[in-house]
């Protein structure tokens, strides 16, 4: 399979489907979207003009779980998912509930950051009120699982979506002046995911890409105040 992958290095999605490439082992090329995502040059290569995107011996796709699923199946071994049906289903709820909760609470808050949240302290609160709420729901997950956050014993599609996600958000946290301290059990876990080589080189483009932007949007004194 010849395979591009679109999209801008701050996004926990494109990490996430980065990292399936590489678990896979799956050669690939990445790139941004000419003149950005949702421009109509990108919308020429991926209709849906989001991100991630991936071009496939000439065809697009689109959405990241969708997307995961398919290089499941195009590319079986290793695999993303646990051979067991109970296990495969707690993996996807697992991906699942990283885009709905911890993906979604994260993304909040970038717009906060652009508007300059130290004239909104209690927007900056709540918004790392609800990512600190989510990773609380994310403990009691761990903690009723099986076999805990990692169905399998091995980085699949959860590790993919949440490791992410969460760094995002402990980021923008950080930046607001509300840092979170991760659960214990999660925190375990985001370590040993770390360990993962194919996690860990998507991790550390994100959060490259993620210290640029935040610098973009401080003042000089340290405040984010550029709109």
């Amino acid at each position: 399979m010849q395979i591009v992958l679109y999209g801008v290095a701050v996004s926990a999605f494109v990490a996430k489907v980065r990292a399936a490439l590489d678990l896979k082992g799956l050669p690939h090329e990445e790139r941004e979207p000419p003149d950005g995502y949702g421009s109509a040059a990108y919308r020429a290569i991926v209709p849906a003009g989001s991100v991630p995107g991936l071009v496939v011996d000439g065809a697009p796709l689109f959405g990241s779980n969708a997307i995961l699923e398919f290089l499941e199946e195009a590319a079986p071994e290793p695999p993303l998912l646990p051979a067991d049906p109970l296990g495969r289903a707690l993996t996807r709820a697992l991906a699942g509930y990283s885009d709905d909760r911890i993906e979604a609470a994260g993304r909040a808050m970038f717009p906060l950051v652009k508007r300059g949240w130290r004239a909104d302290p209690e927007a900056a609160a709540q918004g790392a009120a609800r990512l600190a709420e989510a990773l609380a729901r994310l403990e009691d997950i761990c903690a009723a699982a099986p076999a805990g956050l990692a169905p399998g014993g091995r980085a699949g599609m959860a590790e993919c979506a949440l490791a992410p996600a969460i760094q995002m958000g402990f980021m923008l946290c950080e930046e607001v002046e509300r840092p979170l301290t991760p659960p214990p059990r999660v925190a375990r876990w985001m370590a040993a995911a770390g360990e993962d080589p194919a996690i860990a080189r998507s991790l550390a483009i994100q959060r490259a890409a993620m210290d640029e932007w935040l610098a973009r949007w401080r003042a000089p004194g340290g405040s984010c105040g550029r709109g």
